[in-house]
């Protein structure tokens, strides 16, 4: 069976690159996930460029690069607004790509694509927080979570604890999770590489919707593969204790068989036997794997997203008499939806 080019795609980022692969097509899904730099790192680091054709191997150390600057400028503003909050007594947490990005040797900078800078401060923080910010210049983004600057590179959204503490439980934010990171005289602390795998499933398969979608992030799941591969790796044990909700506990397990087929992550068997979340994990792949099916179970699993943002009041509102019209444009939406499911990964970026 041939591989897709998700499949050649996800090869070439574990080391591996397919000598048969369709490139041209691997460019393509690896631009819309936002793989593209991260895939020239790994052809780099295992010899595998001098294999592709020219222009291609010119695109990836092209991207690479104009990554790497932009990278560069958002770790500026990085060590700027820590500096400052450090400051004013704050010690910020660094989320996702913030963490990456400060934490990254030289060589390695240009690899992550990311869209803005999070950072996390304790509750009774945050007032002085967004007083630092304010001073720093920084305004409030009309219609979007966060603050800008015309000068940077990219946003900044400041979270407090309250919301962490109040999803995973007030012991999450004990200091034992933590540890101090400095770049010149800017201090932050990093989430374990535990916490850091929680947040990135939590908001892919619950707070994305990827669980109901049937979709997958394969910019986080990439992030999880070379967090399981640090030397603390993941305690996947102790996240399956804090994930104790049916939903969560499902999504979770869905997210680990994901990894585990796809990045070959080792993962404990007692968190890959359940039903539900093998089925679930089924889906996604016939989704990856199968276009002509994609297209019904994708509808499907985006009709139960909208109703569970329904539910939940977390999504669009609208009366009875709406629905037909909703229904009938996610019907027809077209070149976006289809390429979605013939790739089985978002087009669009996340955080």
């Amino acid at each position: 069976m041939s591989r897709t080019p998700l499949e050649s795609l996800i090869s070439a980022l574990r080391g591996a690159p397919p000598v048969d692969a369709d490139w041209f097509s691997v460019l393509e899904v690896a631009n819309r996930s936002w793989m593209t730099p991260a895939l020239f790192v790994a052809l780099r680091d295992c010899g595998g460029l001098p294999g592709l054709p020219a222009d291609a191997r010119d695109y990836l150390a092209f991207i690479h690069e104009r990554n790497r600057q932009r990278n560069l400028l958002l770790r500026g503003q990085l060590v700027e607004t820590i500096a400052a909050l450090n400051r004013a007594g704050i010690q910020p947490i660094l989320l996702k790509g913030a963490g990456i990005i400060f934490t990254a040797v030289e060589r390695d900078l240009g690899a992550r694509m990311m869209s803005d800078l999070d950072l996390l401060v304790e509750e009774a923080e945050k007032p002085i927080a967004d007083v630092v910010l304010a001073e720093l210049g920084y305004l409030a983004a009309e219609g979007q979570h966060g603050v800008w600057r015309p000068q940077d590179a990219g946003m900044l959204e400041l979270h407090g604890s309250r919301a962490v503490s109040a999803a995973y439980g007030s012991s999450i934010m004990d200091a034992a999770n933590f540890s101090p990171a400095t770049y010149d005289t800017a201090q932050a602390r990093l989430p374990s590489s535990t916490l850091r795998a929680l947040n990135l499933i939590v908001h892919d398969q619950i707070k994305e919707g990827d669980y109901w979608r049937g979709t997958l992030d394969l910019r986080h799941l990439h992030d999880l593969a070379q967090l399981a591969q640090m030397p603390q790796g993941i305690d996947w044990l102790r996240l399956a204790q804090v994930m104790r909700g049916r939903l969560q506990r499902n999504a979770f397990e869905t997210q680990l068989l994901t990894l585990r087929e796809l990045f070959e992550v080792p993962i404990p068997d007692d968190l890959c036997r359940r039903l539900v979340p093998r089925g679930q994990h089924w889906r996604r792949m016939v989704q990856i794997r199968h276009p002509r099916l994609a297209m019904p179970l994708r509808f499907a699993g985006a009709v139960a997203w909208l109703g569970r943002r329904v539910r939940t009041k977390n999504g669009p509102r609208f009366t009875a008499t709406d629905l037909v019209p909703r229904v009938l444009r996610k019907l027809t939406q077209g070149r976006r939806e289809v390429a979605e499911a013939l790739m089985g990964v978002h087009l669009g970026p996340k955080l």
